[in-house]
């Protein structure tokens, strides 16, 4: 790697540095990357580059690409000396690309394009010499972009996401991922929770294991043993001939159900958005239709197609934590698997979305661009 020599102090040539610099000077990002890319191409048999020599190169590439334009000082390795700041109701902050394109991926685009933007949107900032900014003037800068480049959809969810999340709707969204033991929905809810920066998450495992020091095991037996294992509490589980697995682990959902309500209803009264995960999310077992003027629900379900990936995070568990290991949730596999079927049969009647979860960023994504077009749908 090639070093700038700037009067005895040494900085590496870093592509993204230069592109950086670039894109501050009003360059659009491909534009930038190009010039980087030949700078580095000119020097990388060299391993040192003088400082004056170094600003003639970038200049002469960029005249012969792009023509005469504005291109500052040309000395790209020196610290940045001017910043941004967003002014809000709690004071100023500084502007943070990363920040604004994790919360652009709502819109749908992905990771790299929404870091593009983030990096055009404050390279005009500098460019028009803007050291303080408001929410409004970076949401219409992203909405102009967004709409322009991607189209109109993706503007407006974008737009829709940045109105509701101002409290402009009073209505709170409750987001019910259901899914069989092993299917991920834990990690799908967090990761939904921290793009969408909603801060009260759930489990129904922990509103059971609560319920489970309320209630003695000789009261209900079922809901002292995991969902898959609950049939082996029943001495005759077994009604009219059906599944005694599926029998007794709707019978743990359904005690279960009590609590979920309950958790549901203090989100609503206390007007706060929820993500809730749980195997016990059954649609037949919890009727919400009361609570349809008072939130905006969202119901998805998760699954894996074989049993396959479900040994392989069997096996990712039991690497994580010495109480949860492998083998039991193996010994149970066949259950498990069966719970999954009847979860999915229901959904399906129920209109409940399944998303498959073998990549986790690809489930998130897909379910954050469900909860945007229904929140389009609800707020128009």
């Amino acid at each position: 790697m090639a070093t700038i020599d700037d009067g005895g102090k040494s900085t590496p040539f870093l592509r993204g540095m230069l592109t950086h610099y670039l894109l501050e000077h009003g360059f659009t990002f491909l534009e930038a990357y190009q010039l980087a890319d030949r700078v580095r191409g000119a020097i990388q048999k060299k391993k040192t580059v003088q400082a004056s020599e170094m600003i003639d190169l970038v200049y002469s590439l960029s005249r012969e690409l792009f023509g005469e334009r504005p291109i500052g000082s040309g000395v790209f390795w020196a610290p940045r000396t001017q910043q941004i700041l967003v002014e809000d109701e709690s004071g100023n902050r500084p502007f943070s690309r990363e920040h604004l394109s994790h919360s652009l991926r709502i819109s749908g685009v992905d990771e790299h394009q929404a870091y593009r933007i983030s990096e055009r949107i404050e390279a005009d900032f500098i460019h028009r010499e803007k050291t303080v900014v408001g929410r409004d003037d970076i949401l219409r800068a992203s909405l102009e972009i967004l709409k322009r480049e991607s189209g109109d959809l993706f503007a407006e969810r974008y737009g829709i996401w940045n109105v509701f999340r101002k409290r402009e709707h009073n209505r709170p969204l409750v987001v019910l991922i259901g899914g069989a033991t092993g299917v991920g929905k834990t990690s799908v809810g967090v990761s939904l929770a921290n793009l969408l920066r909603i801060s009260r998450v759930a489990s129904s495992d922990e509103i059971r294991q609560v319920m489970r020091f309320l209630i003695a095991p000789d009261l209900m037996p079922a809901l002292h043993q995991s969902s898959y294992a609950a049939w082996e509490s029943y001495t005759d589980a077994t009604v009219e001939g059906g599944d005694p697995v599926l029998h007794a682990f709707r019978e743990q959902s359904l005690r279960v159900c009590v609590g979920i309500r309950a958790t549901i209803q203090r989100a609503i009264e206390e007007n706060v958005s929820l993500i809730l995960d749980g195997v016990h999310l059954l649609p037949d077992l919890m009727d919400f239709s009361e609570y349809e003027d008072q939130a905006i629900f969202v119901r998805v379900n998760l699954f894996l197609a074989d049993a396959k990936p479900f040994k392989d995070r069997f096996k990712s568990r039991d690497k994580e934590t010495s109480k949860r290991g492998e083998h039991r949730y193996l010994q149970y596999l066949e259950q498990i698997l069966r719970i999954q079927q009847h979860i999915l049969e229901l959904g399906e009647s129920d209109n409940v979305p399944a998303f498959e979860n073998t990549d986790l960023d690809e489930a998130v994504q897909s379910i954050s661009l469900l909860i945007m077009d229904t929140l389009r749908k609800v707020m128009k």
